[in-house]
């Protein structure tokens, strides 16, 4: 922005000193307006990055759901496959294992969580 120069009181004559008194205030709005145009461009350069931020968080976490989706539609395929060529014995080891793995988890669990005892207290 450009700017008339400021006059000092003794460069004006006679009855312009109102005028000179009006410049200054068009300076200081000047002033006033232009740190709050910098003010403005700060926060929209910040909010541009959290945007960009965001977007790159979003196609990040678009790219793991994929991920477990394909290897759920793989998993699918290949119970199903299993389920279609197995013999009712191996169906029934399989279900044995599961539910076997499933109550030692389970197990392991409690006892893990019931062994850590009471936390100590502050003092």
């Amino acid at each position: 922005m450009s700017r008339r120069p400021n006059r000092t009181p003794l460069e004006d004559d006679g009855g312009h000193g109102e005028a000179f008194e009006l410049e200054q205030q068009n300076n200081q709005h000047l002033d006033s307006l232009a740190a709050k145009v910098s003010a403005l461009h700060s926060v929209s350069l910040a909010i541009h990055d959290n945007v960009n931020d965001q977007n790159r968080l979003l196609d990040g976490t678009a790219d793991t759901f994929n991920r477990f989706g394909n290897m759920f539609d793989r998993t699918k395929t290949q119970l199903t496959h299993t389920l279609a060529t197995a013999n009712s014995r191996f169906l029934c080891y399989l279900t044995l294992v599961l539910v076997l793995g499933v109550f030692g988890l389970y197990y392991i669990a409690k006892h893990i969580l019931t062994s850590s005892g009471d936390p100590p207290e502050l003092q």
